[in-house]
């Protein structure tokens, strides 16, 4: 079983390529369409927005901890909340304690 999408048009609008990732079976972070970049342990997010906004990880993890604030912002969860500053970039852990950094 597959799914195939042609597009032919350039320049692809974001919100349809989150459609076709959604549809293909991806796991999508969030969906205000900041830059956002993803390893197993690492949730790096950069706004052009301010405001609050909703991640969602494709499992369920020890710790979520700000690398720049230095704090704890969740624990044993698969999703957090928090609020972003306008044109700001975060960086989080996400995974077990022990190897928090």
């Amino acid at each position: 079983d597959w799914r195939s999408i042609y597009i032919a048009a350039p320049n692809v609008p974001a919100p349809v390529l989150r459609g076709i990732a959604r549809y293909a079976g991806v796991h999508l972070y969030n969906e205000a369409g900041d830059v956002l970049y993803a390893t197993p342990d690492l949730l790096s997010v950069h706004t052009l927005s301010g405001g609050s906004r909703v991640f969602k990880l494709p499992e369920c993890v020890e710790v979520v901890h700000d690398l720049y604030e230095d704090q704890i912002v969740n624990q044993n969860t698969d999703q957090f909340e928090v609020t972003l500053q306008p044109a700001s970039t975060v960086l989080y852990y996400t995974g077990r304690k022990q190897t928090m950094p």
